[in-house]
């Protein structure tokens, strides 16, 4: 039993407490190998009282060997007796740091207090087999709040106002810390980089159930920016890094400034990690100097890909990357892809060949200039396509998550619809404003995506109108918060990986217009469809919308789809998703919601480093005779 006296004074924050009943360290030794040579292991059960605070429950659980340890390293008479008593000491520890200083906390293995003479002989003559009850009960006993509450030294008020700690709050040690935190991290976000916080100043006043905290700030001189240094880097020009960095000798110093130039020198790929570390002093001159080491990636990457749906077979992909190919970050792909492959004979088959360059930091920072030349062949449901295409763009990074793109394209392509084969020469001006709010590119649980793009074509040659083809995709995510029965845990271990670990709804809007020409003035492969892994499961690539007299998808003037999709991860690698698609297309005005497809389905997930794994069921809920009644989709990556 562990029993703290009412007129104790000490600090609020978490210390050690001493055991009481064990014997001296050098006895301890030869019980302990004693009792390992006349004893085996006990089974034990456990049973810890409820407090009635659940986040204090948690906690106490979390710190409790008894618990941790039960299963994967049961223990002898004397080994459970340490353990329980060790116990005592955490628990404790845990109700300080809650603001609970009077707690009195009892464990009994065996029916008998742990601190009991008799307990390790009664232990040692126990029959095995029969596991040993041990309770821990817990009386937090009245919770502290916090007294005088005082910061001294001279801090600004901007660095003063953020802390956070009040008189009558709860003595929390996670409160009082925060609020340190909280100074500290102003005061140097206020140019004091060399700032200093020490623990506080605590008092505990048992008779009035009360504890005084007195932080003592030691701010330091305000800096700025000094000399930067940079090393690790070997095929890396260093003036690309400097130039990503964005960072000069003179401005204010600024932890959140400096995370952010870390973060831009990561944005393109080519370095595996980046740190920035202050000096310990100013120069003479007053300044803080900076050291930015780094690491690069290996400058070739070969990437391989696959997926497979019941309608459109199976497609298999590879790509090779050169990530630095001057010395500045510019990256050189080259990819293959063949498609249909197992629906099709040899002659049906589609392939794709393109290569890419991307040229980051043209003539300024965040512009970049990409380039792209591609060879397609491909046999669709909707139409068949002979084409070469070329592109230049300039993407340019206006703010965090904002981005811009306008460039120029050229295609030529024989299509084949319905009829002989119609050939097409285009000119295109395609323009894009990205916005992405989220938290994870490739495995987002909070936060938007919003897609606007416009593109001018202008015909130069093939039966066809000029037009303009626009389209909009907003697509979003939430997460529960941490901590919430309904979405994370607290992230505690979970040995059988079976615990609920995130829940995230995600949902996907879509809307495309053709503007200046009707859906049969404008070449097919430029025409909106749906259907298919990537906008409505259940329903054929394509299959959605007007029809030609042949029963082709034909494609059509305006697109509207919407999305829904629960996902559920358990553990490291497993999840599951349960979902809702629909769409429409139209050949003129924007689609009824009476002419909505819907599709819905479940899928299982499997996590990998490359991203998620994903198998979908699809059915369609509003089919078409022929359709058929489930769709099979295996790729790589979420659908949206």
């Amino acid at each position: 039993m562990l029993r703290r006296s009412p007129w104790r004074a000490g600090p609020p924050l978490p210390l050690p407490t001493a055991r009481r009943g064990l014997p001296p360290p050098w006895l301890s030794l030869t019980l302990l190998l004693g009792a390992a040579a006349r004893a085996a292991d006990l089974p034990y059960t456990l049973a810890i009282a409820p407090t009635g605070d659940v986040g204090l429950d948690r906690a106490i659980a979390d710190v409790s060997q008894l618990a941790q340890l039960r299963d994967q390293a049961p223990a002898g008479p004397f080994a459970l007796v340490a353990r329980a008593e060790a116990d005592a000491a955490r628990i404790d520890t845990v109700l300080r740091s809650f603001g609970h200083y009077d707690a009195v906390i009892v464990v009994r293995v065996a029916g008998r207090d742990v601190g009991e003479a008799g307990l390790l002989p009664l232990l040692e003559r126990l029959p095995g087999g029969a596991p040993v009850p041990v309770e821990v009960d817990i009386d937090p006993g009245p919770l502290y709040r916090i007294g005088v509450v005082r910061l001294d030294g001279p801090v600004p008020d901007a660095a003063r106002q953020a802390f956070d700690l009040d008189a009558g709050q709860p003595a929390r040690a996670g409160d009082v810390l925060a609020a340190g935190q909280a100074v500290l991290a102003a005061l140097r976000e206020d140019g004091f980089a060399l700032a200093r916080l020490p623990p506080p100043d605590a008092v505990v006043h048992h008779r009035e159930r009360i504890v005084d905290v007195v932080y003592a700030a030691e701010p330091g001189p305000r800096v700025a920016i000094g000399e930067i240094s940079v090393g690790g880097f070997e095929r890396l020009r260093e003036d690309y890094i400097r130039r990503r960095l964005g960072l000069e000798a003179g401005e204010p110093f600024s932890p959140t400034r400096l995370e952010q130039a870390r973060q831009d020198l990561l944005a393109h790929g080519v370095l595996a990690w980046a740190r920035i570390a202050p000096g310990d002093s100013p120069d003479e001159a007053g300044r803080l100097p900076l050291t930015v080491e780094v690491a690069e990636r290996p400058p070739r990457v070969v990437r391989l890909g696959g997926a497979y749906a019941s309608d459109e077979g199976a497609t298999l992909s590879g790509a090779w990357i050169h990530r630095n190919l001057l010395g500045g970050a510019e990256e050189l792909t080259l990819q293959g892809e063949v498609g249909r492959l197992t629906q099709n004979r040899a002659a049906d088959l589609s392939y794709l060949v393109r290569s890419s360059l991307r040229v980051p930091d043209l003539w300024r920072r965040d512009l970049d200039l990409r380039a792209d030349l591609a060879g397609i062949r491909e046999f669709l449901e909707a139409y068949d396509r002979d084409a070469v295409t070329a592109g230049i763009a300039l993407e340019h990074r206006f703010a965090p998550g904002l981005a811009g793109r306008a460039g120029l394209a050229f295609e030529d392509a024989r299509i084949t619809q319905e009829g002989p084969p119609q050939d097409y020469r285009l000119l295109a001006l395609p323009v894009s404003l990205n916005w992405d709010s989220t938290d994870d590119p490739g495995e987002p649980t909070r936060g938007s995506r919003i897609v606007l793009e416009a593109t001018p074509v202008r015909v130069l040659a093939g039966p066809a109108e000029g037009f303009v083809r626009a389209r909009a995709v907003a697509a979003g995510y939430w997460a529960p918060p941490v901590g919430s029965s309904q979405g994370d845990r607290d992230g505690s271990p979970d040995p059988a990986g079976l615990a609920l670990t995130r829940t995230v709804l995600a949902g996907r809007f879509v809307l495309g217009d053709l503007l200046g020409a009707g859906a049969d003035e404008v070449p097919p492969d430029w025409r909106f469809y749906a259907g298919g892994a990537g906008s409505v499961r259940g329903f054929p690539f394509q299959s959605i919308g007007p029809r030609t007299p042949s029963g082709r998808p034909a494609g059509g003037e305006d697109l509207l789809e919407a999305s829904l999709e629960l996902r559920l991860r358990f553990g490291a690698h497993w999840g599951a998703v349960a979902f809702v698609d629909s769409g429409a297309v139209s050949a003129s005005g924007i689609p009824h919601l009476g002419d909505l497809s819907v599709g819905a389905g479940v899928g299982v997930r499997y996590y990998t480093p490359i991203g998620p794994v994903r198998l979908d069921l699809a059915t369609p809920l509003t089919a078409s005779p022929g359709d058929a009644p489930v769709q099979l989709y295996v790729a790589i990556g979420h659908a949206f």
